[in-house]
């Protein structure tokens, strides 16, 4: 008996009657089926996390062509505001060129106007003085007889262009 006056023996009783009583009340099934619940729910959770990665994924996507063709429009944006500004910067030099055009016609109408009105101003000066000189020279020159006589035959002459 010297078996049950060690330690160690009384041990492998123990052991044993726990492994008995475990395998009586099912213990190694409920510890698998417990094991196959978490493995099951980590299965879920893997397949969750690879659904939301993949869902995540879709999304980056999504919003890497959203992000493109914003890109894509915002440059024909500013394309279509530069043609725009090109062309209200020609149709701007095409109505200066014209507004200039016509001022500087206006302006050589103008001169022409000023010259026409100053020669007319000298012709008349000029007739004026003319015509003073003319009846000062007459009147130096000519006596009242002559000039009356003078004055008789141009009545006559234009009597004759009447006709």
């Amino acid at each position: 008996m010297e078996f049950f006056s060690q330690p160690a023996s009384w041990t492998l009783v123990a052991f044993t009657i726990f492994v008995a009583i475990a395998i009586y009340l099912k213990a190694p099934s409920m510890i698998g089926k417990l094991l196959d619940e978490q493995i099951e729910r980590v299965k879920k959770e893997l397949s969750d996390a690879i659904e939301l990665k993949e869902e995540a994924n879709a999304l980056l996507a999504e919003y890497e062509r959203k992000k493109e063709d914003a890109e894509k429009e915002a440059e024909i944006i500013i394309a279509n505001a530069k043609e725009r500004a090109k062309n209200y910067e020609q149709s701007a030099l095409a109505k200066s060129e014209e507004i200039i055009k016509r001022q500087e016609v206006q302006s050589v109408e103008k001169i022409n106007q000023a010259e026409i009105q100053a020669m007319s101003r000298i012709r008349k000066s000029i007739i004026e003085k003319s015509i003073d000189s003319a009846e000062k020279l007459v009147s130096e020159k000519i006596s009242s007889k002559k000039s009356d006589q003078i004055f008789t035959d141009s009545l006559k002459d234009l009597d004759k262009l009447k006709i």
